[in-house]
């Protein structure tokens, strides 16, 4: 990895105990890398030609049920992401498991990815699962069913870095997941405005990425 500049994002890549039992949830592991911009196409091109290929073996196997490589649009320092999703612990090793989601399928995820990383209260956070998946969930089910977004989801932390909460949702392009954010966001203030405004207590603060799904390049 060192010979294309990659400096894997410092805590995001700690791994959970192979000895924990199966889960029936969806369980995303995400390596997130901060990359020599000049040589990007170089680690693509890995991707698609090595990594990809062994992990869609693992995926033919039954060992994951899916994989996907994520380059950055705008956002933070992380440029790419490499991600497996499988449901059980036992067999590898991840740091987001699924509190809500959309089908678990990799083939639905957009072209286009917006993906908030939120920081939260660990006493509370609980509650905030809660929270989306009785205010926050229902309305992306709903833009999904009318086809603004192709998947959504929301993910806990297992092991990792500072980030306590994934949101992340995908359609066609980001102006229109800009658009859906906006919308969601603004119902719900509408229609639960103590409930949200006590998932923003709890997760005060998050950090927004926007991402180009490259899996089938």
């Amino acid at each position: 990895m060192k010979r294309i500049g990659f400096a894997i994002a410092g805590g995001m890549i700690l791994l959970a105990s192979t000895a924990v039992a199966q889960d029936a949830n969806p369980i995303v592991f995400g390596i997130y890398y901060r990359c020599n911009q000049a040589q990007e196409a170089v680690a693509d091109e890995v991707v698609q030609n090595t990594l990809g290929p062994i992990a869609q073996k693992h995926v033919d196997a039954g060992d994951l049920t899916g994989w996907a490589w994520f380059t950055h649009s705008q956002g933070g320092a992380w440029r790419r992401i490499f991600v497996t999703i499988g449901t059980d612990l036992g067999v590898m090793d991840y740091i987001w498991t699924g509190v809500s989601n959309s089908t678990p399928d990799p083939d639905l995820i957009g072209p286009a990815t917006l993906s908030a990383y939120h920081s939260c209260e660990r006493s509370r956070e609980g509650r905030a699962d809660e929270i989306f998946e009785e205010v926050l969930a229902p309305l992306y089910q709903k833009h999904m069913d009318l086809g603004h977004v192709a998947s959504w989801g929301f993910y806990a932390h297992r092991l990792g870095g500072i980030f306590r909460r994934l949101e992340t949702f995908s359609g066609a392009d980001h102006t229109t997941l800009l658009n859906m954010q906006n919308a969601i966001y603004q119902e719900a203030s509408e229609t639960n405005a103590l409930a949200m405004q006590e998932f923003n207590q709890i997760c005060g603060w998050h950090t927004d990425y926007m991402w180009d799904n490259t899996t089938q390049q």
